[in-house]
């Protein structure tokens, strides 16, 4: 069998110019921005490729793209009308693949491109971080922010020695962070000064250069190395970049409605939104996509169960996650309703796709951390409406009881099908958690004392969440239940299930 190339696809050979910079070149990009940009192409809206740079120094995939003529394939996974759906697609999105540490000089030169417009990454959040360093001629920086600034140096000198206008850049991280690009830019600006690049070429990042704010929402999993042989059995061809994702995607860019004309994703029928303010959409992706995992799956692990699809196939605990959503985040959250409301819609489809398998001990990772901004923010909310909901508050017993007879590091949980799951939680959390359950001594007024001491950390949540006695109360009483009772007896309990 044939590894995938040209010869294999002779109709995926294009000559569109170079219009993209990528940073990164991993399963993200391949399976959500690249993927974007073949679908702009074969609707002739875009007409350019990307030039994908490598992240670190041992990467592994530049060399399989230049194997492979930089192609690859999506495998997408959803559910639609209650049915399991699969698209499959050869993207030819990447022109080039390239490694910084190896070809810098070369890559440098592709900042002279006069088609070149626009600047995508995804380096992880850690990726955009001001790191102190020397520029050395010849050599990459070696974090992502100063690679940039050093291209985006090479392309305003190149336009001032030959007088041209129009080189300034449309720079969209795709990292998970809150006002991403604003973080960039203002990293770009520190190693310009640092690096004495000169006031023209400042001027040149703030009045040329675009950075832009964007929210990106797509599951990737990757290369699918348990079902590689079957896959490519059905393709006819070996990939060894195969990109498995679910069809949902979502991508909202903070800018004026000009970026629609720059980057047409929504006339091709792409999920892409471009506003002025992206604080809403962000705002309901971590209450309603972050915040169901997070409140939900303690719960579900100590019940025994090891994926979201089995949390949401489960007859108790696919119905409790479902209530969360719909009659306790939703109403609490301060935002159009028929936005979140579709919004979750969704959500609760991707949450139910086998294809995934997204492993409930992974979204258990940080779960002090996670809970502190993706749930009780919507408890608070709730509260300041003078309503207490008792399913978030449930949600915070379940991660607390996560802690009772937990032991070692990772953290080792005993559940309800009588064996052990382990989960990574902060030092600091878990020595807080062990020590208050340290005093319970199997009733209810010690599991009220025990969900004090946790609620009253205020370094774990900020404020003193314990200060509220009816939230409290609410919290230790659900806790001494889960012990007692164990935890799906008490979900069926508050769902009043018989």
């Amino acid at each position: 069998m044939m590894q995938l190339n040209l010869s294999v696809c002779p109709d995926k050979k294009s000559d569109l110019p170079i219009r993209v910079i990528q940073f990164g070149e991993g399963n993200f990009l391949r399976g959500f921005i690249d993927w974007m940009v073949y679908k702009l192409n074969s609707k002739g809206l875009f007409n350019g490729r990307i030039l994908a740079l490598q992240c670190t120094p041992r990467g592994r995939v530049v060399p399989k793209l230049k194997a492979q003529d930089g192609l690859y394939t999506t495998l997408l996974h959803g559910i639609d009308g209650g049915k399991s759906v699969e698209e499959n697609e050869v993207v030819n999105s990447i022109a080039k693949a390239m490694n910084p540490y190896e070809e810098w000089q070369d890559i440098l030169e592709y900042a002279k491109l006069e088609s070149l417009q626009f600047v995508f990454s995804n380096t992880t959040e850690a990726g955009i971080t001001y790191v102190k360093e020397d520029l050395k001629e010849g050599i990459a920086p070696s974090s992502y922010p100063g690679k940039l600034t050093v291209f985006l140096y090479e392309r305003f000198k190149h336009a001032k020695c030959t007088c041209k206008c129009g080189y300034g850049m449309v720079v969209m991280p795709c990292e998970l962070l809150d006002d991403n690009g604003k973080k960039l830019k203002n990293i770009v600006l520190q190693l310009a000064k640092d690096w004495n690049l000169g006031d023209e070429f400042i001027s040149y990042l703030n009045e040329d250069c675009r950075f832009l704010n964007t929210l990106v929402d797509r599951v990737v999993s990757g290369y699918p190395v348990n079902e590689a042989q079957n896959y490519e059995e059905k393709l006819g061809y070996v990939d060894e970049l195969m990109t498995c994702g679910e069809l949902f995607h979502f991508m909202a860019i903070e800018g004026d409605n000009d970026v629609n004309d720059l980057l047409p994703f929504a006339k091709a029928g792409l999920n892409v939104v471009v506003a002025p303010d992206i604080t809403p959409y962000r705002l309901r992706k971590v209450r309603i996509l972050n915040g169901a995992h997070t409140a939900n799956v303690p719960a579900a692990f100590l019940a025994g169960l090891s994926t979201v699809d089995e949390m949401m196939s489960d007859p108790v605990t696919g119905a409790f996650v479902h209530s969360v959503v719909y009659d306790e985040i939703i109403p609490a959250v301060n935002l159009d309703k028929t936005m979140l409301t579709e919004f979750a819609d969704d959500v609760m489809n991707r949450f139910k796709d086998p294809s995934m398998h997204h492993q409930l001990a992974s979204i258990l990772m940080n779960s002090s951390s996670k809970l502190n901004a993706r749930v009780i923010p919507s408890i608070l909310d709730a509260r300041a409406k003078g309503v207490l909901p008792k399913k978030l508050c449930f949600a915070v017993a379940a991660y607390i009881a996560l802690y009772h007879d937990a032991e070692g590091v990772p953290v080792k949980v005993k559940r309800a099908d009588g064996k052990t799951g382990e989960f990574i939680d902060d030092a600091y959390a878990v020595e807080v958690l062990k020590k208050a359950w340290s005093v319970y001594q199997k009733n209810e007024a010690s599991a009220l004392f025990t969900v004090k001491t946790v609620l009253s950390d205020t370094k774990l949540w900020g404020i003193n969440l314990s200060a509220d006695v009816d939230l409290t109360a609410t919290i230790a009483k659900y806790t001494h239940a889960i012990i007692t009772d164990g935890v799906v007896t008490t979900m069926r309990a508050l769902l009043e299930l018989n």
